[in-house]
């Protein structure tokens, strides 16, 4: 069955992407959970398609047993370097779940829900309307 593709003054919308504005514009509620144990927990996020990884305060993610998986060195928005641990979990978004990298951020950092997620979800940021969008998947 064929479907019209969604598209935006005849762009394809590409996953990940923001249209409509400056990314970071806008949060989104999700549910974070262990893919071994199934415990979760409910988050509310900002959608940072400028950001490539997903990043929630470390408690958080130790508290539901997420496990570190490997340390890698990351560029932040102000210019720092740090080294961070990232693990695999589970996000429910949009009432469909999928694997996706989390970064472990200190406690001062904001949830952030990046680029990759919104890709593995096949969903972009329509920062005008304050909403995620379907997106086009390519291969």
């Amino acid at each position: 069955m064929s479907q019209k593709h969604q598209t935006h003054d005849d762009w394809i919308i590409l996953p990940g992407t923001t249209i409509g504005g400056e990314v970071g514009t806008f949060s989104v509620d999700f549910t974070i959970r262990n893919r071994n144990t199934g415990q979760s927990r409910d988050l509310n996020g900002l959608v940072d398609t400028g950001a490539s990884y997903t990043i929630i305060p470390m408690h958080i993610l130790d508290e539901l047993g997420i496990e570190h998986d490997e340390t890698e060195l990351f560029s932040l928005a102000d210019g720092s370097v740090q080294e961070l641990d990232i693990g695999w979990a589970d996000m429910v978004l949009e009432g469909r779940t999928r694997p996706v990298y989390v970064v472990f951020g200190t406690s001062r950092e904001k949830i952030l829900l990046g680029a990759m997620a919104l890709e593995a979800f096949a969903l972009a940021a329509d920062a005008k309307n304050h909403r995620l969008i379907r997106a086009e998947l390519t291969i």
